[in-house]
């Protein structure tokens, strides 16, 4: 989760530093995406596409597209045109949906 957390937040690299992450303290906001990925889905292939594409589209920043590439055997997408592979969740759907009933509190 620290990837998307980096990307959400890089306001905070103004505020605390280029390493902003490693001073984090108690009681700084982080903006936290709320509509995360946490069952796997099924997507199909268009020219376009690319590991770090699809991370983007579906994990809003690139830096998982080694996990949707590993989850589909490294497969090389423009091999794949029309076919479907899985786009893998981010976050465990019962874990997330008790972490949004906490911040809700």
């Amino acid at each position: 989760m620290w990837p998307l957390l980096r990307d959400l937040n890089s306001h905070l690299i103004q505020k605390i530093g280029f390493d902003w992450s490693e001073k984090l303290k108690e009681g700084i906001p982080l903006k936290i995406r709320m509509d995360l990925l946490s069952s796997d889905i099924e997507h199909t292939v268009i020219e376009t596409d690319s590991y770090e594409s699809l991370s983007l589209l579906y994990y809003f920043t690139e830096h998982f597209s080694e996990r949707i590439r590993n989850n589909n055997e490294r497969k090389i997408l423009r091999y794949l045109i029309g076919s479907r592979i899985t786009i893998p969740a981010l976050v465990d759907r019962r874990s997330f949906q008790a972490a949004k009933e906490r911040v809700k509190t």
